[in-house]
């Protein structure tokens, strides 16, 4: 067994080396709105989306050098959303809080008929989203759904084309269905005056992902790594208790889900400002400043070097829990390759997909890489 001074020497050089990575290659901004269409037909948008949100995070988490990720989620053509917004939800502003748009994600229902693709990116761009005001952020709108692009007949999609240049926001459309059916055409002709993306999906294809060898035991991992969050004050208990609901949330949706939400956790996507490890190492907490009311209820009772000893102990358990999830993650992925592969399925209609490349495309142009594979 280690002793507690190699312990803290390292996590001494661990930090080092982080800090060094970032000194020599400053992050960026990835803003991404998913607009999802939630009208009655969509059900099946919908929970490919819950599906495959963490396989969509877990890919952007291996660009170089590391983004800082923030999500805004959007419906429409839901009934909730009312007439005067075009029927329109903001259900999360931009967030780097996964669990929140995981949270958003499951809440969602399908109910309603009136799509107007127009008035959910005008929402997007113009209605009150608090975009990274920098220019060398990575800006980034996917709609999905169906029906005519051009129905809204109080937006222009010509003005809301050039409000997209202007801020710099790089459009995606996804129809829900075949090119050939004659509503897609005018999702392609909006993309084309857009300067943006055009893809048209299958909503069901990539919802059935084989079972594999590596699911309990990434499941059983992401439980773990659970255990090594030490959340501060009433806000990190109630974050805290977020995360195992969305671990739960996941497990709905399948085994595909847990392993990719499993895989986020060990990635630097999972932000978790309200994690005392986190806050420490990020400059954020002082251990000899906080205030007892907001520590963890584990550490209140313990002396001041005993709480160092644990939070370093929780801190190399999360290290060692996070190298083997990326290691079983990647062998889960191999192993799903190959059986897709020989199975002759095509994925490249899936939602993920669609949504994964047009990301890589646009990042690359931004000076982004990504490992080969």
């Amino acid at each position: 067994m280690q002793s507690r001074t190699a312990k803290s020497v390292l996590v001494l050089f661990v930090l080092l080396v982080s800090a060094v990575a970032v000194a020599e290659e400053p992050e960026e901004t990835i803003d991404v709105v998913i607009a999802l269409d939630t009208s009655n037909s969509m059900k099946g948008l919908i929970n490919v989306a819950r599906l495959k949100l963490w396989e969509i995070v877990y890919d952007l988490s291996l660009m170089e050098p590391t983004p800082s990720l923030r999500v805004a989620l959007l419906t429409y053509g839901n009934s909730k959303g009312g007439a005067e917004t075009g029927w329109v939800s903001v259900e999360t502003d931009f967030t780097e809080d996964l669990d929140l748009v995981s949270e958003r994600l499951f809440e969602l229902t399908s109910d309603g008929a009136v799509e107007y693709l127009g008035r959910v990116l005008q929402t997007a761009l113009d209605g009150g989203l608090h975009w990274t005001p920098s220019e060398a952020a990575l800006k980034l709108i996917f709609v999905a759904g169906n029906e005519p692009a051009d129905q809204d007949e109080q937006v222009d999609l010509g003005d809301v084309s050039d409000l997209a240049r202007r801020e710099g926001v790089s459009i995606h459309l996804i129809y829900c269905g075949v090119t050939e059916h004659e509503d897609a055409q005018s999702w392609k002709d909006f993309a084309e005056m857009a300067q943006g993306g055009f893809a048209a999906i299958n909503p069901r294809i990539g919802a059935a992902v084989p079972t594999t060898p590596f699911d309990n035991e990434l499941a059983k991992l992401s439980a773990a790594i659970n255990e090594t969050f030490l959340p501060m004050g009433d806000e990190g208990r109630k974050r805290r208790e977020n995360l195992t609901q969305q671990d739960r949330n996941a497990e709905t949706a399948g085994p595909a889900a847990v392993a990719g939400r499993a895989r986020v956790k060990s990635s630097s996507m999972y932000v978790a400002p309200w994690d005392l490890v986190e806050a420490l190492d990020a400059g954020e907490a002082d251990l000899y400043e906080i205030e007892e009311s907001e520590l963890p209820e584990a550490l209140r009772a313990m002396s001041f070097g005993e709480r160092e000893a644990y939070i370093d102990e929780m801190r190399l358990e999360r290290a060692t829990l996070r190298q083997r999830i990326v290691k079983l993650g990647e062998e889960r992925r191999q192993f799903v390759a190959r059986q897709i592969e020989s199975k002759g399925i095509d994925n490249s209609r899936a939602f993920d997909t669609v949504v994964r490349q047009a990301i890589r495309e646009k990042a690359k142009k931004n000076g982004f890489r990504f490992p080969e594979r």
